[in-house]
C-alpha cells in the first residue's frame, strides 16, 4: 500500500504543461501555393526535440504529404517552421480534404529523481484546397441548408469544404438554454444534431479559417 501511494503522489506531481507553443489552430494549405507552413516556439528553459508527421482521422499515416523536418531539436526561446509539400496526386480535385498535423515534444532527461517526465502531443487540421475551388469558407457557410426537426436540426453542407461548426445554443419552453457542441459537416454530406424536443435554436457558431468563432446567420 505504501509503495502504491507513493507512485500515486509521483504521478500527480509530474508536469504536463506544453513547452512547444504551436503559432495556429489550423493550416490552410491552398493549390495553387508549393507548400503551407506553421510556425512553433519553445517556451521553456531547456531543450526540446520536436517530432512531427502526418495522419488521418483513424490515425493512418498520410502518403500523399509530408512534413518537413520531421525531427528537430528546439533550444529555449526558439522557433522553427514546420513545412507542408504535397505530392501532387492522391487527394480529391473536386473537394477540400482533411488530415491531421500532429507534433510531439520530447522533453530533456529529468535533472531530479524519482520525476515522470511526459511526452505531450498536440493535434491539428491541415485543409488542403485544391485550385479548381473557386469559393471560401465564408461563401460555403452562408450556403448551408439547415431544416428542424421535432427533437433537433439536420445540416446539409452541399459544397465542396468542410464546415467547422462550434456550438450550438438552444432555448427549451421554459426559457432555460443549453450548449451543445456541434460537428464538423464534410464536403457533400449532412449532420444530424438531436436536442430535446419543444426546444428552438437560439444561436450557431462555426470556425473560420484563423481558428476565430464567428456566428452563423439562421
Amino acid at each position: 500500500m505504501k509503495l502504491l501511494i507513493t507512485l500515486l503522489i509521483l504521478l500527480y506531481s509530474s508536469c504536463a504543461c506544453s513547452a512547444i507553443q504551436i503559432e495556429r489552430s489550423r493550416v490552410i494549405y491552398s493549390g495553387d501555393h508549393k507548400s503551407a507552413a506553421l510556425e512553433i516556439h519553445n517556451e521553456s528553459k531547456d531543450n526540446y526535440i520536436v517530432q512531427s508527421w502526418l495522419d488521418d482521422d483513424a490515425g493512418k499515416s498520410e502518403k500523399t504529404m509530408v512534413v518537413t523536418p520531421p525531427l528537430l531539436k528546439l533550444l529555449p526561446d526558439q522557433s522553427a517552421t514546420l513545412r507542408f509539400v504535397y505530392s501532387g496526386s492522391g487527394l480529391p480535385a473536386d473537394r477540400e480534404s482533411v488530415i491531421w498535423i500532429n507534433v510531439q515534444e520530447i522533453p530533456p532527461r529529468a535533472k531530479e529523481p524519482n520525476v515522470m517526465q511526459l511526452a505531450v502531443r498536440t493535434r491539428l487540421k491541415l485543409f488542403y484546397r485544391p485550385v479548381a475551388l473557386r469559393t471560401t469558407l465564408k461563401e460555403e457557410v452562408q450556403k448551408l441548408k439547415i431544416n428542424a426537426l421535432h427533437d433537433g436540426i439536420v445540416i446539409n453542407n452541399n459544397g465542396p469544404m468542410h464546415i467547422s461548426l462550434g456550438q450550438l445554443t438552444i432555448r427549451n419552453a421554459s426559457g432555460k438554454e443549453q450548449t451543445i457542441s456541434a460537428p464538423m459537416i464534410s464536403p457533400f454530406s449532412q449532420a444530424n444534431i438531436p436536442f430535446p424536443k419543444g426546444s428552438r435554436v437560439v444561436s450557431l457558431t462555426y470556425i473560420n479559417d484563423y481558428g476565430g468563432v464567428e456566428n452563423l446567420n439562421l
